[in-house]
């Protein structure tokens, strides 16, 4: 029987991705999101110790809601002589309030953060997105893993990147030598290939129980 898994988020950019990601582990796995059962998004308070526990926090929102394991996941960036950054966006929108801006001035101002980073390093900078994942089973178990992408961050856009993942447009895959935003399909799979693994391990995990 194929196994269902509900990603535990509304951001259609994220939505694909964890798709496109997961066709590509090679296990045969049904993905829904919140809109296919008419869910509002659920506004969930980050304030774990680590992104790992922020990602378990944002499954757990949905837990008695869905009836089939649950997968979240919390994102930082980290930059060498910057440290990581465990809430990217909130870090580049400082003061402004999300919930006033259009989609348009939120990846602009995620545009101009990250340059400005950038830019203080002289242009180029190591880089490293770092996923912590959580998935939930019905009965309350939880598995995790961990996955890190490393980049170089510049103050160059290469590329129109998605509405809701503009950072990607600044910066140049470490596994490939090219601006991610430049990719083919194979070498998109190759660049997330460490997300692709952690998925694979957290996934397969679930199956062992």
């Amino acid at each position: 029987m194929k196994k269902k898994i509900f990603l535990a988020t509304h951001n259609e950019g994220k939505i694909q991705r964890f798709k496109n990601l997961i066709v590509s582990t090679g296990l045969d796995i049904e993905i829904y999101a919140p809109k296919d059962f008419g869910l509002e998004n659920i506004e969930t308070e980050e304030n774990g110790k680590n992104l790992a526990e922020n990602a378990e926090i944002k499954a757990r929102a949905y837990f008695g809601k869905i009836d089939m394991p649950i997968l979240s996941n919390d994102t930082g960036f980290w930059v060498e002589g910057e440290g990581l950054v465990d809430a990217p966006k909130r870090k580049a929108l400082g003061e402004k309030n999300e919930k006033t801006l259009t989609k348009n001035k939120i990846a602009k101002s995620l545009l101009e953060f990250w340059k400005e980073i950038a830019k203080k390093h002289g242009g180029k900078v190591n880089a490293a997105w770092i996923e912590e994942f959580a998935l939930l089973d019905p009965d309350g178990t939880i598995h995790k893993s961990e996955s890190k992408r490393e980049v170089i961050l510049t103050d160059q856009e290469f590329g129109k990147g998605h509405i809701q993942m503009p950072v990607r447009a600044l910066y140049i895959s470490k596994t490939t030598n090219k601006p991610s935003i430049q990719h083919s399909k194979e070498e998109e799979l190759l660049e997330l290939k460490p997300v692709t693994d952690a998925l694979f391990k957290i996934l397969t995990d679930s199956n062992k129980k």
